[in-house]
């Protein structure tokens, strides 16, 4: 998410900061790209958060103060309360909101104006709320965080949200909203994460990217499918490598136009590339050297067993990491060859309001980016005649399955008939 709306300098804005995680990347961020920009000003950053449970406000402050970050956490249930007037307030949003909740007082955000511009969700059939503890709720709180983020942005500001993969289909008033919102022009990408990247939470979830700048012109969005980008950690847990990261985040940048951010990030790659090789290649001479060296007397072999084995596990480690690197640099010119933005089946799609229209207005990644039918590169029609064929064969197989089934019933009957 930092790395996709770069917030280097400005305003940040977390609604559910929790312990202040989004702000501590940013941090990284900027130190990062500080560096790059050779850029040695003070950090112009100012953060701003929004946290429920008390114990956790003290977390993020201590967070924000350990980072060298200067600003605000305040307890507040952002839902109900608005300590820092956000409508139009702020340069950057980000969070990671509470999913699917269904208990905000409807009567209480309604006439909000940083939750009611697009839309707001309600049930089908109203709720009186005529008794006391019975008041008219929210059906799923997840479009006021989404109406929260895009309202909380100056006109240029940028924003990112993680929210669950159902909000991208979502029906009834969701659906009005989330037209309001694509018609808008403010949506700029959706990102589909892989499964299992939460400790906590196991819901499939999509990062939303908002971009205030290009609010009142031809909407177009760009969806990612990432689903299938992710290291394994263990059965149940996945993660992002900070090259899949970077990946990531320059299509987006060659969407954006910034084609020299993918010709640094390539030589980046090559010159690590090139590193783990020569050191490869000194940790390959060790293991040479050592082979050469093998002792004679029986009781020095163990000890040069055990040093050869750590030697060429080294060598192993440093020709993984040189391949390593040598893939993402295949991956990035593989699909973009000419430096450029483009589509790429099964990976990402720029599509025009009148695709997303076409597709009932649906925020989901996997309904534009397509599938790659066959790893071995045939076209639609090659996949579906060999299919075809195959069925055929299945058919074939399947009837003279039967006629031995039945020559072996028959015999079995005569068999046991002679006995």
């Amino acid at each position: 998410m930092v790395e996709i709306i770069e917030p280097y300098q400005g305003t940040i804005f977390d609604p559910a900061c929790g312990s202040g995680g989004m702000f501590v990347q940013s941090s990284y961020f900027v130190d990062r790209r500080r560096e790059e920009l050779h850029d040695t000003d003070t950090k112009d950053l100012m953060v701003y958060g929004a946290e429920r449970t008390p114990e956790t406000v003290k977390l993020a402050r201590m967070n924000i103060a350990v980072n060298g970050l200067r600003g605000e956490i305040k307890t507040a249930n952002s839902y109900y309360e608005d300590p820092y007037n956000s409508y139009g307030n702020f340069d950057y949003v980000m969070a990671n909101p509470p999913f699917n909740v269904d208990e905000v007082n409807l009567d209480k955000v309604k006439d909000q104006k940083r939750f009611n511009e697009y839309g707001i969700p309600q049930n089908k059939t109203k709720n009186t709320g005529k008794k006391k503890d019975n008041p008219n709720t929210v059906p799923n709180a997840n479009y006021l965080w989404i109406n929260l983020f895009a309202n909380s942005l100056k006109s240029t500001g940028k924003a990112a949200l993680v929210m669950a993969n159902s909000a991208s289909d979502a029906r009834n008033s969701e659906a009005d909203i989330r037209q309001n919102l694509v018609r808008s022009g403010v949506i700029d990408c959706m990102l589909t994460l892989p499964k299992n990247m939460f400790y906590t939470v196991t819901l499939p979830a999509t990062l939303w990217f908002f971009d205030k700048s290009k609010a009142g012109s031809e909407p177009k969005v760009l969806f990612i499918d990432a689903r299938n980008i992710f290291r394994q950690i263990d059965r149940a847990h996945r993660e992002f490598t900070e090259e899949q990261i970077q990946n990531m985040a320059t299509i987006v940048r060659l969407y954006r136009g910034e084609t020299d951010r993918l010709t640094t990030l390539l030589a980046k790659y090559e010159a690590q590339a090139i590193d783990y090789s020569n050191q490869a290649f000194d940790q390959q001479r060790v293991v040479e050297k050592l082979k050469a060296e093998k002792p004679e007397l029986d009781k020095e072999v163990k000890r040069w067993e055990k040093q050869l084995e750590e030697a060429e596990n080294g060598y192993k480690a440093l020709l993984g990491k040189q391949q390593y690197f040598e893939a993402q640099i295949a991956w990035l010119t593989e699909r973009f060859p000419a430096g450029v933005y483009e589509d790429v089946t099964g990976l990402c799609k720029a599509a025009t309001l009148a695709e997303i229209e076409e597709q009932d207005w649906s925020m989901n990644p996997g309904r534009y980016v397509g599938v790659v039918i066959e790893e071995d590169g045939l076209t639609e029609e090659e996949f579906f005649a060999e299919m075809k064929e195959r069925s055929s064969l299945l058919d074939t197989l399947n009837v003279q399955a039967m006629i031995n089934e039945n020559i072996i019933l028959t015999n079995l009957k005569i068999l046991l008939s002679n006995e």
